[in-house]
C-alpha cells in the first residue's frame, strides 16, 4: 500500500530517451513472483596456489509471474472499448513491447530495396519492471505465454491469464554510460540498504 492508502500496482514499461513510453500496468498484481538467481563467478588461481572464486558480475536473475486481465468490471460499467474489443487492447499493449515497430520494419525493407548490404538488427527499447519503490529493474522479456480464457460474442478475449518471464539486465549487459546500468546500480544500492536494515534489527 502506498502513502495515499492505495495499493501500488506493478507494471512493465518500455523506455525511450529515459522516458516511459508503453506502460502495461497489471490490472491485478500477480499473487506470487518466482525469482531465480545464479551467481556469476570464475575460478582462479591465487598467488599461494590456492583455489579462489571471484565474482564476474552481479547474479543472473530471472523473474517469472502470472498476470491476469479481466473485462468484467469494464463491461459492467458499459465501457465502450471493453464492449467492442474486450481486453484485446491490453493484450496488444503487452505484446507490442516485444515487437519492433512497423516503421522499423519499413525502414529495414527500404534499405534492402536500396541495396544496403548489411542491414543492422532492429533496436529494441529498454524495458523496466516496476514492483514497488525498492524494485525498478531493467529487464529483457524472454517469454510471454497468453491463455485467453473467455470470449464475447464477437470472439474478443474478455479474460486472460498471462505468464511472463524476464531476465534482469545487470552491469555486464550494459556499459557504465547506459541508463539501464544506472538503474541496476540503484537497485543494487537499495538491496544493500535493505540488508543493512535487517542487520540493525538483529
Amino acid at each position: 500500500m502506498n502513502s495515499s492508502g492505495q495499493f501500488a500496482r506493478g507494471a512493465l514499461a518500455s523506455v525511450i530517451n529515459n522516458q516511459m513510453d508503453q506502460i502495461v500496468t497489471f490490472q491485478y498484481n500477480p499473487e506470487s513472483i518466482k525469482r531465480s538467481l545464479s551467481p556469476q563467478v570464475s575460478a582462479g588461481q591465487a598467488p599461494d596456489h590456492s583455489s579462489e572464486v571471484r565474482f564476474t558480475d552481479a547474479p543472473q536473475q530471472k523473474i517469472s509471474f502470472t498476470a491476469y486481465f479481466d473485462a468484467a468490471d469494464a463491461l459492467a460499467a458499459g465501457d465502450a472499448t471493453a464492449v467492442s474489443k474486450g481486453i484485446a487492447p491490453q493484450l496488444a499493449t503487452l505484446e507490442r513491447i516485444i515487437y519492433p515497430t512497423r516503421k522499423q520494419i519499413e525502414d529495414r525493407d527500404k534499405d534492402r530495396d536500396q541495396g544496403v548490404m548489411e542491414v543492422a538488427p532492429l533496436l529494441a527499447p529498454s524495458l523496466i519492471l516496476v514492483w514497488g519503490p525498492n524494485r525498478t529493474l531493467p529487464v529483457r522479456v524472454t517469454q510471454i505465454e497468453i491463455t485467453e480464457d473467455a470470449f464475447d460474442a464477437s470472439l474478443n478475449p474478455i479474460r486472460a491469464t498471462v505468464s511472463i518471464t524476464v531476465a534482469v539486465q545487470t552491469y555486464g549487459d550494459r556499459t557504465p554510460d547506459d541508463d539501464d546500468y544506472r538503474r541496476f546500480g540503484a537497485y543494487h544500492r537499495d538491496l544493500e540498504n535493505l540488508a543493512q536494515a535487517a542487520a540493525k534489527q538483529s
